[in-house]
């Protein structure tokens, strides 16, 4: 597996480097944000493991940029134990955090965690483009287009909805929503999930108020559900989808 370690602390990056090596990781460092995009480029990291709060630039919006052309896993490190910092961090799409200071055993099972949902990524592919009933997801350019309207999408509704068409029709509890897009089963802040859920429904829904595609199963968790038009009973699919728990 071959990792970026970025880092303005350059004590804290040369230790990494040298005890990860010795694990068997090829490694590569970066102590700024510019140098980080040329090794990112040039060397197509598996794994980026990247400070938040660089000198030069916000790293979570280096890797915001370099997740348009590169799908790289990355874990923030953040000195940062705030809640806000902590959603800003899974928002912007990074895969996981760990927070300093931090033990090298810590770190490592990190990475094997994101190494394995790696793998699983690979071996379990989904289209690039999903289609359920008129909601089509576009993963590369991340946007969705229902009845001739097109909406962009963040990196985190990407994922999210892209979850959800890959189980059409059935409910993913809270717990699986979390797991997939932030790696953490044990996250019980359901209100992110529901944030974003809203914004979804922004742009794919007539009446977001009234949903008729993106459904909450109350009590269990989300469905998007497969239909021709939007004048088929809600509550009616609601009920199916209940039953069939």
């Amino acid at each position: 597996m071959k990792l970026l370690l970025v880092d303005d602390d350059r004590d804290l990056i040369e230790m990494l480097s040298s005890w990860l090596k010795t694990v068997g990781y090829e490694v590569h460092r970066a102590y700024t944000t510019e140098r980080a995009k040329h090794m990112w480029e040039d060397h197509e990291p598996d794994l980026v493991i990247i400070e938040t709060a660089m000198e030069d630039e916000d790293g979570l919006a280096l890797c915001r940029n370099m997740h348009t052309t590169y799908d790289t896993l990355v874990l923030a490190l953040t000195e940062a134990t705030d809640a806000q910092n902590e959603i800003r961090c899974l928002e912007s799409g990074v895969d996981d955090y760990l927070r300093k200071p931090f033990l090298p055993g810590q770190l490592l099972a990190h990475i094997h965690a994101l190494s394995r949902r790696g793998r699983a990524a690979h071996t379990a592919p989904t289209p690039s483009i999903l289609t359920v009933g008129p909601v089509r997801i576009d993963a590369v350019s991340s946007k969705v287009t229902i009845n001739g309207k097109t909406e962009y999408l963040t990196p985190i509704e990407n994922k999210l909805l892209r979850f959800l068409a890959i189980n059409a029709n059935n409910v993913c509890s809270g717990s699986q929503i979390v797991s997939h897009i932030w790696g953490f089963s044990n996250y019980g802040d359901t209100r992110l999930i529901k944030a974003h859920i809203q914004h979804l429904r922004q742009k794919i829904e007539k009446d977001p108020n009234n949903p008729v595609y993106l459904l909450t199963v109350r009590g269990v968790g989300y469905s998007l559900v497969h239909r021709s038009t939007e004048e088929h009973d809600t509550k009616e699919v609601t009920r199916t989808l209940q039953a069939a728990i």
